[in-house]
């Protein structure tokens, strides 16, 4: 079996490189180890310093580049007959510009390939980006759909949003695809026992569906009363970047006004996984989020948290710290709870989401090994996936 991955771009500042160039071919090694399937990773051609322009999670000319250069090199392997039935294809990201090209050239050449592909958001939560694009997405993501041998989702809430826009193909509920060990590795000599510093981080986007203004008056209140405390804003960009008009220039007055309250730009790995390994807490204020890659890499270094009861994180997250959605009361509150927590000397919380996270990208791999039908829910089914996963590699 050749499974042909289709990464994203893999750019080192962002989470798109770990995940295309090493944690999705180490979770396949197993496979590959055993001779019982070959991965070849589709190149795509990109810019290793592109910027995001216009666009969200990534640049919206770049991400329509590289995936039909994929495309393109995939239909080169097509045509030189490097692709039988009975391989598979699986795509980074269901959003793939370009992946009709290949549906039409396999029904044309009579090969039987099957399809999964992970499904990050898409048009079917009004907060998304992409809710505007509806009316004409709508159509590729459901005939996409009819193609597809399993999807892949962060959340449950997810699963039924697609379910309730007429999605019919198996979704999957495995989180994100963290490789927990190799996260950590970025930074070798960290320790869940070093101290922390009494310090707040904010790493979401600074996009709509991240409401960064709501964020901004939490932060204010926040820093007002707790004068030892500071507030960080990252990226790993060269500079922040936003489709909310405004919202930088607001957060650049504030920082001019408080000292405390710090933007860092153009961060590498190593230094924004320092920046929340001490950290005491990441506060987050989306609107739409399905797991999250800020919480997940965020408590593999041993950050608290402090998030909206919205959308999926209730599904995981604890109530005493969850806050009432919009509600800025409410978020100033949680988070003078847990900073309280903290000044009384309390030990940090420690939470298995990064593990039940590298769990679901493991079973990724054996889903589509063993071209599973039934749907799995690592959320709701951690131990029977660990049970299917130890009896496949004995």
């Amino acid at each position: 079996m050749n499974i042909f991955y289709f990464g994203l771009e893999p750019l080192k500042a962002r989470y798109t490189y770990q995940l295309s160039k090493h944690w999705m071919p180490d979770t396949f090694k197993p496979y590959i180890e055993s001779g019982k399937a070959n991965f070849i990773d589709v190149e795509g051609d990109f810019d290793p310093d592109q910027q995001i322009k216009i666009g969200a999670v990534l640049d919206a000319v770049g991400r329509g580049k590289f995936a039909m250069s994929q495309c393109s090199n995939f239909l080169d392997m097509l045509n030189n007959d490097q692709v039988k039935d009975g391989d598979v294809i699986f795509l980074q990201d269901y959003w793939h510009p370009g992946i009709e090209s290949i549906l039409y050239a396999l029904d044309l050449y009579g090969i039987n390939v099957r399809i999964y592909a992970m499904l990050h958001a898409q048009s079917v939560d009004e907060y998304d980006f992409t809710w505007p694009m509806r009316k004409w997405m709508r159509g590729f993501e459901l005939g996409l759909d009819k193609r597809m041998s399993g999807i892949f989702v962060g959340s449950t809430i997810h699963r039924d949003q697609l379910r309730a826009a007429g999605f019919e193909a198996p979704i999957h509920v495995v989180s994100l695809p963290l490789h927990k060990q190799m996260t950590l590795d970025v930074l070798p000599n960290f320790k869940h026992t070093d101290p922390k510093e009494k310090k707040v981080i904010f790493s979401s986007r600074l996009d709509k569906e991240k409401n960064p203004f709501f964020m901004l008056e939490v932060a204010k209140r926040f820093l007002t009363s707790r004068k030892d405390w500071v507030w960080h804003i990252t990226t790993s960009g060269k500079s922040f970047k936003s489709m909310v008009p405004g919202v930088v220039d607001a957060l650049y007055e504030f920082a001019r006004q408080e000292p405390r309250f710090k933007l860092l730009v153009n961060l590498t790995k190593e230094e924004y996984y320092t920046e929340l390994a001490t950290a005491k807490i990441q506060f987050n204020s989306s609107l739409q989020d399905y797991v999250s890659w800020t919480v997940l890499e965020s408590v593999t270094f041993g950050c608290d948290v402090v998030f909206p009861n919205f959308r999926c994180f209730p599904e995981f997250m604890p109530a005493g710290r969850l806050y009432e959605p919009f509600q800025e009361e409410s978020a100033y509150s949680a988070l003078q709870h847990v900073a309280m927590y903290y000044d009384l000397g309390n030990k940090t919380q420690r939470y298995n989401w990064p593990d039940i996270a590298d769990l679901g990208r493991r079973m990724e791999a054996y889903i589509i090994f063993n071209d599973v039908k039934e749907e799995i829910n690592v959320w709701h089914e951690e131990a029977y996936c660990k049970h299917l996963l130890t009896n496949e590699n004995k």
